[in-house]
């Protein structure tokens, strides 16, 4: 009897323990599942998140050449504007005095001044450098008093590609001297530190070069320049003897020196010619000779 409660115990214990081995495996189970399935959605959700921001992008995005509002980008340009004008006026002080306080209103100023007396007229010639912005009203105010422009050009010239080339030129040559900088701090020998420095030289040389074409662009683009002529018709006091003989004893001097000065233009003709003239009498004198 003992024996059988020994075989009923032992076979109740395997019972017990084959039942938790598999309530374990099926706990296990359990709990791998919903963290495999976690981490898919998660995948899911990360791609879909991802796949929703790219759309975004593309339709917040602004296309080539345009901006946010979807208008047409304006890039600043750099544009050199020259002009000249000439006219005739009746009182050249008074003229005068009205382009000198107009250059001032603009904040311009005067880079030359001359005057000339020609025959029957004075004229006056001023150039004017005026910021770019006020140039189209400068010309306006200069022109308010004048009747008739004997002539009016106003040129434009737009440098932009030039501006940004010489930029894009600077910014790589000073990368350059930077790397030849760093290079002559590791350089072991005196002739490797000479051959840098004169290589690092002729780069700084270059970027001087490059910085000046900027500084002139920079000045042209900032300033346009205006050449104002104005002229004032005077009697022409030639028509007295003496001075219509000084002014023949002039013009003949004047044409005898241009006459000179051609002729010593020809110099080449006429040493060919020389020769020619030389050894033509030579043969006509041999052919003397022979009869």
């Amino acid at each position: 009897k003992s024996m059988k409660t020994m075989k009923m115990f032992f076979y109740s214990l395997s019972f017990l323990i084959l039942i938790s081995c598999q309530q374990a495996e099926q706990t296990a189970e359990n709990s791998y599942e919903p963290q495999s399935y976690t981490d898919a959605a998660y995948d899911e959700q990360y791609a879909e998140e991802q796949n929703q921001n790219q759309l975004q992008s593309k339709e917040t995005a602004p296309e080539d050449g345009m901006n946010e509002e979807g208008e047409p980008q304006t890039f600043n340009r750099k544009l050199i504007k020259n002009g000249r004008i000439g006219f005739h006026t009746a009182d050249l002080d008074k003229t005068y005095k009205n382009i000198l306080k107009v250059t001032e209103h603009y904040n311009a100023y005067v880079s030359s001044d001359e005057n000339h007396k020609n025959h029957g007229e004075l004229r006056h010639e001023i150039m004017i450098r005026i910021p770019s912005k006020d140039f189209d009203k400068f010309v306006e105010a200069i022109g308010k008093g004048v009747n008739e422009f004997d002539y009016r050009e106003i040129q434009t010239q737009d440098v932009t590609a030039e501006y940004l080339d010489v930029e894009a030129g600077i910014k790589t040559k000073k990368e350059m001297e930077s790397r030849y900088l760093a290079i002559l701090q590791k350089a072991k020998t005196v002739t490797e530190m000479l051959e840098i420095e004169r290589q690092l030289g002729e780069v700084r040389g270059e970027i001087e070069l490059v910085e000046g074409r900027l500084r002139f662009l920079k000045n042209q683009v900032s300033f346009s320049t205006l050449n104002i002529s104005f002229y004032k018709e005077v009697p022409y006091q030639g028509n007295r003897f003496r001075n219509r003989l000084a002014d023949s004893f002039y013009s003949g001097w004047s044409n005898l020196l241009s006459f000179i000065i051609g002729i010593i233009h020809l110099w080449p003709f006429l040493i060919l010619f020389g020769f020619g003239f030389f050894a033509f009498r030579r043969f006509r004198k041999r052919s003397k000779v022979k009869v």
